[in-house]
């Protein structure tokens, strides 16, 4: 795994435990993307993830900035990666 993805991936992970009120629907699916970006780091390629990515990110911006800059720390991982 690229020490870049590590980092954002554990960042990632910090931040979702310490941001409070999201509800539970959001909270799944950024614990799937968390994943998904583990299974890059074990060597897979999940469909679309980047898009999922993408996605989550924009969806962030206002209510959760934090959130949102680390899924584009892990964008920008994952794109020097080649993914």
């Amino acid at each position: 795994m690229s020490e870049n993805l590590k980092k954002s991936l554990q960042q990632l992970h910090q931040t979702l435990a310490q941001t409070q009120d999201v509800d539970s629907e959001t909270l799944n699916l950024l614990n799937q993307v968390a994943q998904d970006i583990q299974r890059v780091a074990e060597g897979e390629r999940p469909a679309n993830l980047v898009e999922q990515v993408e996605l989550q990110t924009v969806k962030f911006e206002g209510q959760y900035p934090q959130v949102s800059a680390v899924l584009r720390d892990v964008l920008d991982a994952l794109a020097k990666m080649g993914i």
